[in-house]
């Protein structure tokens, strides 16, 4: 297999190094361009406002494409993606890390129907006095991919309560309904003065307290005695990458969905462009 990797120099060797681990890749090459490329597949690390025309003209020149940026959220854009990835019948994945992470990958495993996840997360702004509403949206939008990822975009009802000062925004209380009678909540801050990240997935089997800054996961089950017993699992975030182009290889090998597909990221723009629409209303 023959892949191109696309982007800043630097960063691109840093990919280099996990595919030439691959026994089934044979040829890498470093390339500031997708232009007249005779490869396979490409990684495209690209975290500029164009980067979804750059994925969709990969797309187009008939690429396996795994686009490593922040998670887009351009709506009619990923809308072409989808239909055009699924025309040209191209793999397509995103670099959403919470989806990617061994933790959560275990957790998947341990927990089969999910009926309720709670997170929350508080992050300390670079700049006491301005909370960036970029950075603001995509640490929300982050932990929404991943709520859509595992419970689809089959919402029912949104609940969203902005905490505002004036027009700034420093906080959000989102609650999501599911048409299957799940539950999620995201209760998020942008303003501590300190580093907090938990999710916690809940069903009627098991329930895991995940600590995400401290990659490790509490598992709550019942024994066959119905006692409760509990179980603690540390990860090791340092494979992620390396373990997601592997993941994105087997999707070409297979044909099968990636770990972050174009359905996913379109069905999480959808569901956030419906919640800015709401937070707006309160502005």
């Amino acid at each position: 297999m023959k892949i191109a990797i696309v982007g800043e120099k630097e960063r691109a060797k840093a990919w280099e190094k996990h595919l030439r681990k691959l026994s089934i890749v044979n040829e890498v090459i470093i390339t500031g361009s997708l232009s007249d490329l005779d490869i396979h597949s490409v990684l495209l690390i690209d975290d500029s406002d164009n980067n979804l025309q750059h994925l969709l003209q990969s797309i187009k020149s008939g690429y396996h494409t795994y686009l490593i940026s922040k998670l887009p959220t351009h709506l009619p854009l990923l809308e072409k993606i989808f239909h055009a990835s699924e025309e040209a019948e191209v793999q397509v994945q995103f670099s959403h890390w919470p989806s990617m992470t061994e933790s959560m990958n275990w957790i998947r495993q341990q927990i089969d129907k999910t009926d309720l996840i709670q997170i929350k997360k508080e992050t300390v702004p670079v700049n006491y006095r301005f909370v960036d509403r970029t950075e603001f949206d995509h640490d929300w939008v982050d932990e929404l991919a991943l709520i859509i990822k595992w419970m689809g975009g089959n919402v029912h009802r949104y609940e969203v309560k902005p905490i505002i000062l004036d027009s700034l925004y420093l906080g959000l209380n989102l609650t999501l309904r599911f048409e299957n009678a799940a539950v999620a909540s995201i209760q998020y801050l942008g303003s501590a003065d300190r580093e907090v990240h938990q999710r916690i997935f809940s069903a009627r089997t098991a329930l895991a307290d995940c600590d995400v800054i401290k990659h490790s996961v509490r598992l709550h089950t019942l024994s066959e005695l119905k006692q409760l017993t509990v179980r603690k699992k540390t990860f090791d975030p340092v494979d992620t990458a390396e373990w997601s182009v592997v993941q994105f290889i087997k999707s070409i090998q297979l044909k099968q969905p990636t770990l972050f597909s174009p359905y996913d990221a379109l069905q999480t723009a959808k569901s956030a462009d419906q919640i800015k629409r709401l937070m707006d209303k309160n502005t």
